[in-house]
């Protein structure tokens, strides 16, 4: 049975980015889908739309649009129970964008679970370092998710943060220990870093925001 070419408009991202629209005063007149990209679950993954509207004050809105949907970063700190040491709980992968070797914080896209960026915190934390925390652990670095690119993707990234202690046992395997999904072109390693450590490596904003959210929110780094 094929797929319905308009079903794209009922994926929860979409709606949401409508939603988003609506609720700051915005109008839509029409939307239409230039590239939709699925998952292989059938799932929405991008979808860059023109779409014709007005601001409030009757100004009409930039055309183009890239949906992607909300997303979640993790900075993990994790504790020597021997030693006392603290480190953050970073990984490394090549990206695409540019070719090169990136060091960041585990993160993930909510998908469906729009409602639930904690949850899905929490999963992408153990499917990218093998670590497992509560949700009742995590700590929002931010009041809200923040927009990364407004100009023209509907993407917003919740924050958070949780303090993870671990057996000395444990911390010797975070050091260069494979993780994430090889089937869905994921090749992570993780790595234990101070501050001053990755700084030399960073290449990309996200783990700098986290970074400079976390010193906001405690002070230190």
């Amino acid at each position: 049975m094929s797929k319905d070419p308009d079903s794209w408009r009922d994926s929860p991202k979409v709606r949401a980015w409508e939603e988003s629209l609506l609720t700051a005063g915005c109008s839509l007149e029409s939307v239409e889908p230039l590239k939709i990209l699925d998952k292989r679950s059938g799932d929405l993954l991008f979808a860059l739309i023109e779409a014709k509207g007005r601001d409030p004050e009757g100004k009409p809105l930039l055309p183009y649009a890239l949906i992607r949907g909300p997303a979640c970063v993790v900075v993990p700190v994790c504790r020597n129970q021997g030693t006392g040491e603290r480190r953050f709980l970073m990984i490394r992968q090549r990206r695409i964008g540019h070719g090169h070797m990136s060091l960041e914080f585990p993160a993930g896209m909510l998908d469906s679970d729009l409602k639930d960026p904690a949850g899905v915190a929490v999963r992408e934390l153990e499917e990218e370092t093998g670590l497992t925390v509560k949700p009742s652990q995590l700590r929002p670095l931010w009041n809200s998710a923040l927009f990364s690119s407004p100009g023209l993707s509907d993407e917003s990234i919740y924050f958070f943060t949780a303090e993870i202690e671990t057996k000395e046992k444990v911390w010797e395997t975070l050091e260069g220990k494979s993780a994430g999904h090889a089937d869905e072109g994921e090749y992570i390693t993780t790595t234990l870093k101070t501050y001053a450590e990755a700084s030399l490596e960073l290449n990309s904003i996200q783990p700098l925001m986290g970074f400079m959210l976390y010193h906001l929110h405690f002070g230190e780094l």
